[in-house]
């Protein structure tokens, strides 16, 4: 956790633990109140793993973070809905007792300042991670 890896984009992704809750937009309508958690973050979007099996390339979803639980966080985690489509899945989780997707997402129509505060909580996230401090 904390490793910082390039998305093949325009920002880097950090390795952190996130829980987040979202909702399937499809035709239209909210679909369900699902639980994932990520596995990287970026300002541009975010790898994570979930048991909503509704996901596929293409899907867009509207996500929430949640405060981990147990985590020290240099602050709040980034607040608001997050607009998000799936760009591509990764097989399961190898290790995984329950059935796990595994997916990354863009997140769409964000506001610079919002990219901006998740790329600063990143940013603070690492300093604190590198002096052992997470």
């Amino acid at each position: 956790m904390g490793k910082q890896t390039d998305n093949q984009r325009d920002f880097f992704r950090c390795d952190i633990q996130l829980p987040f809750s979202f909702s399937v937009i499809r035709d239209k309508k909210i679909i369900g109140h699902y639980h994932g958690r990520t596995l990287n973050l970026g300002g541009g979007g975010m790898f994570f793993a979930t048991d909503c099996p509704l996901l596929q390339p293409g899907t867009l979803i509207l996500a929430e973070f949640m405060p981990p639980e147990g985590l020290k966080l240099p602050d709040e985690v980034p607040r608001g809905d997050f607009l998000a489509r799936v760009i591509r899945e990764a097989d399961e989780e190898p290790d995984s007792r329950e059935r796990h997707f595994l997916l990354a997402v863009e997140f769409k129509f964000l506001h610079k300042a919002t990219r901006n505060e998740i790329v600063s909580f990143l940013n603070r996230y690492e300093v604190l991670r590198h002096k052992g401090e997470i």
